[in-house]
């Protein structure tokens, strides 16, 4: 597994999900593009940036674990909140969310105890840092997943870069999916501008974009 390049011991281990809110929320977790690409590409290995509570994550294991697959879904992400999310002081499933305490937000906690809820511990493996330096370490180890997902920065350098650098680090027949497609200015112009510099036949509508990989050839209902 990608986790034990990581980790000495399991990020789960001996950890209590009892004081942390049980608490799902997501935001495009559901779409069933996501499902429906582990059901048509059957991956060893899966790359999530940008997972805040773990839903969508959540979502692709229960699928992999139904069809019997040995998938590993790493999940990028801080955890410490995005701009949008430090700014709104309005609603519950942003600032709150971060449950901040001592100045440091404890997102991540959320997502260890929906994971463990979910008892999907052996399928997802989280790698708390930046997607840049997410990027660094996983190319370094040779690690090339068949899906990856995107759904981290919304302005339009940060989107492109992570389109850039784990497009790289995908299986010569892997596919790309990324959130936020028309409904965010910055994912939209950045998934748009790599695909046509690249000539990638991307394919996209509200919500979500798909971008092949060399040989990829699965069929996904978009």
């Amino acid at each position: 597994m990608i986790r034990d390049l990581l980790f000495d011991a399991s990020p789960y281990a001996d950890f209590d999900p009892s004081p942390h809110p049980d608490d799902l929320h997501g935001w495009g977790s559901d779409d069933p593009i996501l499902t429906d690409a582990i059901k048509s590409i059957r991956p060893s290995v899966v790359c999530e940036v940008g997972s805040w509570k773990g839903r969508s994550a959540i979502n692709m294991a229960r699928a992999a674990k139904e069809l019997n697959l040995a998938t590993e879904i790493v999940c990028v992400d801080t955890w410490l909140g995005s701009p949008e999310h430090w700014l709104d002081r309005e609603r519950s499933t942003s600032y709150d969310s971060l449950r901040i305490r001592h100045g440091l937000p404890q997102l991540y906690y959320t997502f260890l105890s929906n994971v463990v809820r979910a008892g999907l511990e052996d399928f997802i493996t989280p790698l708390p840092t930046t997607s840049d330096n997410a990027a660094a370490i996983l190319r370094h180890f040779g690690i090339k997943f068949d899906l990856v997902y995107i759904d981290a920065a919304h302005d339009y350098d940060g989107a492109k870069r992570d389109i850039a650098a784990y497009y790289d680090l995908l299986a010569d027949n892997g596919a790309l999916i990324g959130d936020d497609y028309i409904f965010w200015d910055g994912p939209t112009k950045a998934a748009n501008d790599f695909a046509k510099q690249n000539h990638i036949p991307m394919i996209g509508r509200p919500g979500k974009f798909l971008m092949p990989k060399g040989t990829f050839k699965a069929a996904i209902t978009f």
